[in-house]
Formats: structure tokens, C-alpha cells, sequence
């Protein structure tokens, strides 16, 4: 499927990434975490896929319903923050493409006390020898980015 939306200019270089290349990101983030292999020891590799996927997919949809690409940085927005993408994503219509069960909220919530400040990047001691309180349900990160990227692709793929 030929990629819509795409600007390049020579002087300077200015490149548009359109809801299509963020979605296709966020689907090779979920492939990725897909594939994991899980052991019997945490690892926070899936969390973080997941939530990669989970990110990536909802900006594809903001900017299919016009959020500007230089809002979705911004601390103060967006940033990697899941529960401000979530809510605008919710503000715009997202039920209306997939439904987002409270207790797939709250696991989104509980994800998030780690995502944007890297706590699936880097190492801490002090969550680690306190057992990593709070994770998210990971079968439940699954189920979100699956639903996202089965109920949003051909939205996405399409958006002007």
C-alpha cells in the first residue's frame, strides 16, 4: 500500500511523517513484542514494546484527526505520556474505532508510573529489589495494543 501524506522539500528538508509511517512503527513495536520469548524471571523488554506500540499507534491516530506533529513532543501535551495520548485519543472519537475498557485503563495508568520516565529503559535498583510495584497487567498491554492496531490500521493507512 503506497504511504499518503508524505512531504519532502529540498531547502531545508522537511519531512511530514504521516499517521501511516507512526502506525507502521507502532505495528512492528507490537510484532516485536509479539515475538518475545517470555521467561520465568521480569524482563521489561515486552512492557516496553507494548507500550512503544501503544504510543505510536494512538499519535498515528491523533494525527489522522489533525493534532499537529510538532504537538506530540511536547512535555506538555503529549510527550511519551500514555494517559494524555489515551485522553485525546478518547476526545477524538476513538471509541467509535475500539473500545477501551476501564481495566485496560487502569493497567494503562499503571504503565505509565513507568514509561515516560524510561522505567522500562533503564535499570533502578530500587524498583528492582522492591519486586517492581505496580506493573501493569502485561496480557492486558497485549490486548490494548492488538485491539489499537486492528481497529485503527485501516483509519491510519488512509488518513490525509
Amino acid at each position: 500500500m503506497k504511504p499518503k501524506n508524505v512531504v519532502i522539500k529540498a531547502e531545508p528538508i522537511t519531512v511530514h511523517i504521516s499517521p501511516f509511517g507512526f502506525f507502521h512503527y507502532g505495528k512492528e513495536f507490537f510484532d516485536a513484542a509479539k515475538g518475545f520469548k517470555q521467561s520465568a524471571y521480569y524482563s521489561p523488554a515486552p512492557y516496553f514494546l507494548y507500550c512503544r506500540s501503544i504510543e505510536l499507534v494512538l499519535k498515528a491516530f491523533l494525527l489522522g484527526k489533525g493534532v499537529p506533529k510538532k504537538d506530540l513532543p511536547k512535555r506538555n501535551l503529549y510527550w511519551h505520556d500514555l494517559e494524555k495520548i489515551l485522553k485525546k485519543a478518547k476526545d477524538l472519537g476513538l471509541s467509535k474505532f475500539v473500545k477501551i475498557t476501564p481495566d485496560q485503563e487502569k493497567e494503562i495508568s499503571k504503565a505509565n508510573k513507568y514509561y515516560p520516565s524510561k522505567g522500562f529503559e533503564y535499570f533502578e535498583v530500587i524498583k528492582a529489589v522492591n519486586a517492581y510495584p505496580e506493573l501493569p497487567d502485561l496480557l492486558f498491554l497485549e490486548n490494548v495494543a492488538s485491539e489499537l492496531v486492528t481497529h485503527l490500521e485501516s483509519f491510519c493507512l488512509n488518513a490525509n
